[in-house]
């Protein structure tokens, strides 16, 4: 199928509006901290050459055979984690093999319009890829063959930025929450005593609170976390109204405030500000329980069978409540990363800012004060 002069124009405009890297400047990019001043060596991330063009192949492959379409089935927490960190996988057999895809998240958000997550490879006039063997052929119009070799991956800064936080999840796993429910045997250990049935309600409220109260610990961690990137951003903000107010010829908050970077960078100020909050609802629950497990409701269960229904109701409970402050942490999560990559493309622009401005050392010093470092 050929491409018509409109579609091949707007597949011009894409190559054009991308920073493009080949396979061994990908390389070098992913090996490096974030934040150079961290990097020692470029030993940051260690994943052998192999294992990475494995990696893009994997993602290649399984984005051709649309892995990563949503399914019917597929609930909104589950896309939502599929999106934000987990993304997709599935095994593919064939020849008597079992090929394992998985197709890993992309931030095309975090980035502007037209440039999007886009590698181009060897597999796409395998796959018979009309749109990206058309891309490789206008990008070596426009630039040149790249690479050397047979790995000829050639892919966009944010196809390189998603593929570094997938090689940094592999290498750094983490566990969004750490905390667990009461295990079946510690309920069940609370309500042993002979005459248990008279401390019913005594015994859940303090398995109830003492789940709360964990569950408190775990949010004010969250909000900690959430208060480093977002006193990062106090900084900033305190030097520009500092540095406005000394040198306006240079620093000009009324200008500032009309570009859409700045714009940006405030709205992912006001969203960090807001405080993280988790309702767990354990009076709600109580009275619940102390409803059900009621005297007359019991009177005819044998304490056997009474003890698993109370364990099966705190433990459901407390199971469920852990779901959704993961699900909701992950959202936080995910604002905080947002807000992380905001705050370093603005913190790039305020460089070239002051630059354009003929800053002064003395400014660019106070600039570095404010956590601006390498740009």
């Amino acid at each position: 199928m050929k491409l018509s002069d409109k579609e091949r124009k707007h597949l011009e405009d894409i190559v054009k509006a991308n920073k493009w890297f080949t396979f061994e400047e990908a390389e070098k990019k992913i090996r490096k901290h974030w934040n150079s001043f961290y990097s020692k060596n470029d030993d940051y991330l260690s994943t052998q050459r192999r294992q990475l063009q494995k990696i893009i192949r994997s993602d290649i492959k399984g984005t051709y055979l649309k892995i990563n379409n949503r399914k019917p089935t597929t609930t909104d927490e589950e896309w939502f984690k599929q999106n934000a960190y987990k993304g997709w996988s599935r095994n593919l057999f064939s020849d008597n093999k079992i090929e394992k895809l998985h197709v890993f998240p992309k931030y095309d958000y975090l980035f502007k319009e037209n440039e999007q997550s886009i590698v181009l490879s060897a597999l796409d006039d395998e796959f018979d890829d009309i749109e990206k063997s058309e891309m490789r052929d206008i990008y070596e119009n426009l630039y040149g063959t790249p690479g050397k070799g047979k790995t000829k991956y050639l892919m966009t800064e944010p196809y390189l930025f998603a593929l570094k936080h997938e090689i940094e999840r592999r290498e750094y796993p983490t566990k969004t929450l750490s905390l667990l429910p009461h295990s079946p045997k510690e309920i069940i250990s609370e309500f042993n005593q002979s005459n248990f049935r008279n401390n019913i309600f005594t015994e859940i409220d303090s398995l109830i609170d003492d789940f709360a109260l964990k569950v408190a610990n775990e949010v004010k961690a969250q909000q900690l976390a959430r208060n480093v990137e977002l006193d990062r951003y106090e900084d900033i903000l305190s030097f520009l109204r500092t540095w406005n107010d000394i040198f306006p010829q240079v620093i000009n908050l009324a200008s500032l405030e009309k570009n859409n970077m700045f714009k940006q960078f405030l709205e992912a100020k006001s969203k960090l500000s807001k405080s993280f909050f988790f309702d767990v609802k354990e009076n709600v629950e109580k009275e619940k329980l102390h409803s059900k497990y009621s005297f007359n409701k019991i009177a005819k269960i044998s304490d056997k069978d009474l003890k698993k229904k109370i364990k099966n109701s705190i433990y459901s409970f407390e199971s469920y409540t852990l779901s959704n402050l993961e699900l909701l942490m992950i959202e936080d999560n995910v604002l905080s990363n947002q807000a992380s990559n905001i705050r370093h493309n603005f913190s790039r622009f305020l460089y070239q800012y002051l630059e354009k401005n003929n800053a002064d050392n003395l400014i660019f010093d106070a600039l570095r004060n404010a956590g601006i470092k390498d740009i």
